[in-house]
């Protein structure tokens, strides 16, 4: 029973994923080989730590004293397309990259 479960748990989560063009948010850049990418890639556990009930400004913060010379707001500009969509849409939603 138990494999059968997962089976269908893994097509389900499969079938219902969304291409975030369909959400009516486009993927941006991601350059993994930046400073600015890799500081986002490596705060994405500090960004689910502020996701819910955290503002603005304690989510950029996790970009703080990361590598590179960009601002925390440059930082997630520059590389919209590293971070998973319902960070993209909280970007958007939030108007950090205006």
């Amino acid at each position: 029973m138990r494999f059968t479960f997962g089976l269908f748990a893994v097509f389900a989560s499969t079938a219902l994923a969304v291409p975030r063009s369909n959400l009516g948010v486009e993927a941006g850049p991601c350059a993994v080989n930046t400073d600015a990418c890799r500081a986002v890639i490596n705060a994405s556990a500090c960004f689910n730590e502020f996701m819910s009930g955290g503002n603005k400004n304690s989510i950029l913060n996790c970009l703080a004293g990361t590598d590179g010379t960009q601002t925390p707001t440059e930082k997630m500009c520059a590389c919209t397309g590293c971070v998973a969509p319902v960070m993209t849409t909280w970007i958007t939603k939030n108007n950090v990259c205006k």
